[in-house]
């Protein structure tokens, strides 16, 4: 599974994040969802969280998500489908 807002391949940890109003997944990447973090509440597996799901400095890895185009469309079609 990738993320939906920049196509990065997600952990088992991110994969399984749901929005806790509508239990759909979130399907976005740690990068990706710090932009989103708060706005909404998630039910997340903590059993599954590695070492890397932890590391949100991003610099040894190389992760730092360059469209943030996506990321904004994903919280405006977030915003669409929970407002409807």
């Amino acid at each position: 599974m990738h993320c939906s807002a920049c196509d990065r391949l997600l952990t088992e940890f991110e994969a399984t994040r749901k929005k806790a109003y509508t239990m759909e997944y979130l399907d976005l990447c740690k990068v990706c969802f710090e932009d989103v973090k708060g706005l909404f509440p998630v039910i997340e597996r903590r059993d599954l969280i590695t070492e890397s799901d932890l590391d949100l400095e991003g610099d040894d890895d190389g992760l730092e998500c360059t469209d943030t185009e996506a990321v904004i469309d994903y919280i405006d079609n977030y915003k669409d489908n929970y407002d409807s």
